[in-house]
């Protein structure tokens, strides 16, 4: 064999030595990439589980937080609700030793002439009241929106009209009769000295993101917070205001 055949023997078995070579070199890169394509797989799988698990465990903590502060704000209406008994039990005895001191010109003289103690109007405001709020709280909204305007149109400067204005327009929400609601929530702010005004004033921007109106929810949301920047209403004013910015309104 001569020295070119030689030459072009050895060029050949080298050639096809790195044409193997390099196939098992592809099929091996070829295979880690499977192998990582799958751990890949796995891990995004991973991911996309724990991501589903926590957005699960942030909407159960949000439904109990808005459980808990349903509970609270029940609770806080219990108070307030003892709190005005006990006023209207001291304010029946003044006026009942008010009337005393000066004679039964100070009864209350009820529809059609006849005399009304005192202590009958108080009772009756307080069981009217009472009656309209149990109602709201057991859920049956239209009986306690009844309840609460019965009130109102009986006592409507009564030392509950406040309350009673405000439950009004939350059972009117509730009942998604916004444009009723939004009345009675702005109608609150006749009561210049009640607590409920920063919740009212909330609550009315709320019904103007019903009502579609959301450049008046959002102003509403801004004097929400500008007004009553310590008050509760204004962490919520600020959500919502979030919320209308994700949803670009």
């Amino acid at each position: 064999m001569n020295t070119v055949v030689r030459g072009a023997f050895v060029a050949s078995a080298l050639l096809a030595s790195s044409l193997v070579h390099a196939a098992a070199s592809n099929k091996e890169l070829e295979a880690r990439a499977d192998a990582g394509d799958q751990r890949l797989g796995t891990l995004e799988s991973r991911v996309n589980q724990s991501l589903l698990d926590l957005q699960q465990q942030i909407e159960k903590s949000q439904q109990e937080l808005r459980t808990l502060r349903g509970q609270i704000e029940e609770a806080r209406h219990e108070l307030e609700s003892l709190q005005q008994q006990q006023r209207d039990l001291y304010g029946d005895l003044d006026r009942r030793l008010l009337v005393m001191e000066n004679g039964a010109g100070g009864v209350p003289v009820a529809a059609g002439g006849a005399t009304q103690a005192p202590n009958a109007v108080f009772a009756d405001e307080s069981a009217v009241y009472g009656e309209a709020f149990a109602a709201m709280k057991a859920g049956r909204y239209e009986e306690a929106a009844r309840g609460f305007q019965t009130y109102l149109a009986k006592y409507p400067r009564g030392p509950r009209a406040d309350n009673a204005t405000y439950w009004l327009g939350e059972a009117q929400f509730v009942q998604q009769q916004y444009d009723g609601a939004l009345k009675s929530f702005q109608a609150v702010s006749a009561f210049a000295e009640s607590r409920r005004l920063p919740d009212a004033m909330y609550k009315v921007a709320l019904c103007q993101y019903e009502l579609k109106a959301f450049k008046n929810s959002r102003a509403t949301l801004n004097k929400v917070i500008s007004t009553y920047p310590d008050a509760d209403a204004a962490k919520l004013a600020q959500a919502q205001i979030d919320k209308l910015n994700a949803e670009g309104r």
